[in-house]
């Protein structure tokens, strides 16, 4: 294909809480959109596979990239209605297609731009069976503070209180189920519980009357015809199968948790394990997506700076070694089709 797809991987939602005028992941989003514009890319895929979270305030300014004014995020304390937070800016600084990546190990921030940009029908989320599913806000309480006077008895430490829920804005809440993504793709944990749900005192889901919400910049289309064609590429995918005979033989040790006591039976049955863990990572130590390249504009920041220029060469080489990628390609590829 000859098509031109924008590529943008945000590991963290981060911000400087000190500095209004330091360094924000919102304000960085902005200015690569604008130079995907300039090299007239037909789509852009925002990564957010194994991103944590992080600033709040960046996540609903980026939403707001997407889509016209509107709400992004419901917030609720116990006893109190729910607060609507969205984005006031009636401008977009991108209006074409989009898909965003996810994984297990996307959480919050992530969760919170991923299940908004769905519930608006903006973009196409691609991922895993779901995100992590932490849909609470914590706050640390310094417990010195309530002794000023007693310093003998400090430090008695901090205490992590959850004080807040949040919900989608279809009404919601992420906690436990996560964000299930449009297009489900397997992975080593395919089979097995994994984020908030795993955690043996998480709090349930709820659910909360929705926001009004709409948006008229893109409406992702088909998305039902689009998981069936990845589904038919993934069941003909020789490593995408093997990720989930993988997924099966991961979830029967786990289940299985008997163990030889003899060490000689145990140190065979460990070098067998890493054996066939090396034959599997092979998988993924070939080339799956060609025409990766740096945008031009940023060549000449490469060089002269070689421990620069070495992290890049390692990026673009793990992206083209991606599947995941490549299949999210493949999506937006159907996307684009499907006008």
């Amino acid at each position: 294909s000859k098509e031109k797809i924008g590529y943008i991987r945000l590991p963290r939602f981060y911000d400087d809480f000190e500095d209004n005028e330091g360094r924000s992941c919102a304000d960085d989003v902005a200015a690569e959109l604008e130079k995907l514009k300039a090299e007239n890319v037909q789509g852009i895929i925002l990564d957010l596979r194994n991103n944590p979270g992080g600033s709040l305030r960046d996540v609903i300014t980026m939403t707001g990239f997407f889509i016209e004014q509107g709400p992004v995020v419901q917030v609720k304390s116990r006893g109190h209605t729910a607060e609507v937070l969205g984005d006031r800016d009636p401008g977009v600084k991108w209006d074409g297609p989009l898909t965003v990546m996810v994984n297990h190990n996307s959480a919050s921030a992530s969760e919170i731009i991923a299940a908004a940009l769905q519930d608006y029908n903006r973009a196409v989320v691609v991922g895993t069976t779901s995100t992590y599913g932490k849909g609470t806000v914590q706050r640390f309480f310094d417990l010195d503070y309530s002794v000023m006077g007693f310093q003998d008895i400090k430090p008695l430490g901090a205490l992590k209180a959850t004080i807040q829920k949040y919900y989608r804005i279809n009404g919601g809440s992420v906690q436990l189920k996560g964000v299930t993504p449009d297009i489900i793709l397997p992975d080593n944990y395919y089979y097995l519980a994994t984020g908030e749900k795993d955690n043996e005192f998480a709090m349930e889901w709820t659910e909360i009357k929705p926001a009004e919400y709409g948006q008229h910049v893109y409406q992702a289309k088909a998305k039902a015809k689009l998981a069936e064609h990845s589904a038919k590429r993934v069941e003909n995918s020789e490593v995408f199968q093997r990720i989930l005979e993988n997924a099966e033989k991961l979830k029967q040790r786990r289940d299985n948790s008997e163990y030889s006591l003899q060490l000689d039976t145990y140190r065979a049955e460990q070098a067998a394990l890493e054996a066939e863990y090396d034959e599997y990572e092979k998988l993924f130590d070939r080339e799956v997506v060609f025409g990766v390249a740096n945008l031009p504009v940023d060549l000449p920041g490469l060089e002269g700076d070689e421990g620069r220029k070495a992290r890049n060469d390692d990026w673009v080489g793990n992206v083209k070694k991606d599947v995941y990628i490549q299949e999210t390609l493949n999506v937006m590829h159907d996307l684009l089709g499907s006008k």
